[in-house]
């Protein structure tokens, strides 16, 4: 078990708290900070970092990309990467604490860890655990997507499987993973098979593309691969939310026309049939290379529609912005500039209580802003920014996620470790969207 030890008061000067935060919600924020007092000081770096510049113990602190989730009984549990190994690790006081990391993988690999190209990990109601990643392979860019669970709790995983089934030294990276209500299993993929396959019959192929494949027997096998559609962008992570019980939605970066970058959304079923296609984004943002900024998405609990939140630089709208989309009249609305400063990206989504929350990543030209607002009326009216934690050093992109009782921030920087913050009791001003 790792206990890092650390400085508070260092770390308490880095949380701003602004506008109409409660009482309630400034103590919690305290009491959290005194949680994860083992993670606030250069001692970190102590622990963590040898004189050959290598980590010296295995933990969520120390190892980099964690993805986090939370079980039916409340455990948080982590897929994280470390020294090219793929490591679980729970905790059940809300990350106070985490037990001994388990490896994925038995032997090394080459795991792709940087930005939104992370492992991901699922919980199963059954106590199934499910962690996907992508494995890096030779010539550059290409790479394969991989996946093990565990049937024992956490304990030990199976030998890992590769899910993409065309045998190509092909870029297939940037997966995402989703169980529905009915147990199907999702894992969606950027998937490089038929630029390859164009480049050697003499064709021009535009991007990527995105695939996918489904399980119906809890992870033991997974379909063949289904296409959803040609000329992706090559290096966005790819939002998830369900579409009823079995069928999934989808939000990714498209490319339309001559290298116009904004974003399509689909409905996938489990035997491979795609309901629909539309563009869901209309910011012209003409750029002949992968921006690595990647959707987020959420179903609303208020309505049909889906919540979405994105960066472009595009010829009509430049920063982060948010939009509702509606499957039945196949449009956007609601279009909202949630930040146009340099340097505001990385959004994530989530609603809690029928309260939309949007946090994303900021940078004042010293210090990375970890900012919130949210939505009390779906997405019509949004509250003024919000910046919860700062950091001077680098930092992970910034996850929503949560358990019966409440919202939490998970956040990974090199100055604090992992941080995990309740977030569901803030109160703030609403204020008018612009559309």
């Amino acid at each position: 078990m790792c206990i890092i030890r650390g400085r508070l008061r260092h770390f308490s000067l880095k949380v701003s708290i602004a506008f109409e935060w409660n009482r309630t919600m400034y103590n919690k924020i305290l009491s959290i900070l005194v949680l994860h007092a083992a993670l606030m000081s250069s001692s970190l770096y102590a622990i963590c970092d040898s004189s050959d510049g290598k980590r010296n113990e295995v933990s969520v602190h120390c190892g980099s990309t964690p993805s986090a989730t939370f079980d039916r009984h409340g455990n948080l549990w982590i897929a994280y990467v470390q020294d090219e190994f793929v490591y679980v690790s729970q905790s059940k006081d809300l990350g106070k604490s985490f037990s001994e990391p388990v490896a994925v993988n038995s032997m090394k690999e080459d795991v792709e860890h940087n930005g939104e190209n992370r492992p991901k990990i699922i919980v199963a109601d059954s106590g199934q655990i499910f962690v996907s990643w992508t494995l890096k392979t030779s010539p550059r860019f290409t790479g394969e997507i991989r996946f093990s669970r565990s049937t024992n709790g956490g304990e030990s995983f199976e030998t890992p499987r590769t899910i993409n089934d065309d045998n190509l030294f092909a870029g297939h990276r940037f997966e995402s993973l989703f169980l529905t209500e009915s147990g199907h299993l999702y894992l969606t993929w950027v998937d490089k098979r038929d630029l390859e396959k164009s480049v050697k019959a003499g064709k021009d192929y535009i991007g990527a593309a995105i695939y996918y494949a489904v399980s119906d027997d809890g992870g033991a096998s997974f379909s063949q691969n289904y296409r959803v559609a040609n000329h992706s962008c090559e290096c966005c992570r790819i939002a998830i939310a369900p579409k009823g019980p079995e069928n999934i939605a989808i939000l990714w970066r498209q490319v339309f026309g001559e290298d116009v970058r904004d974003h399509a959304i689909a409905e996938l079923t489990p035997s491979g049939k795609i309901l629909t296609t539309n563009r869901a984004s209309y910011d012209q943002w003409h750029i002949n290379a992968c921006p690595h900024h990647g959707p987020t998405m959420v179903q609303s609990t208020l309505s049909e529609d889906y919540h979405m939140s994105w960066f472009t630089n595009g010829d009509l709208n430049q920063g982060l912005y948010y939009a509702r989309y509606s499957f039945k009249d196949k449009e956007s609305t609601h279009l909202f500039q949630v930040d146009g400063k340099p340097g505001a990206g990385h959004p994530y989504l989530s609603e809690y209580n029928e309260k939309l929350h949007l946090v994303w990543k900021g940078f004042n030209g010293k210090e990375s802003l970890l900012n919130i607002i949210t939505s009390e009326d779906d997405g019509t009216t949004w509250s003024e920014p919000t910046s919860l934690l700062k950091t001077e050093k680098g930092s992970d992109h910034p996850f929503l996620i949560q358990d019966s009782n409440s919202l939490y921030l998970s956040w990974h920087t090199d100055e604090f470790g992992y941080i995990l913050l309740d977030i569901s009791e803030n109160t703030q001003r609403l204020s008018v969207n612009e559309n």
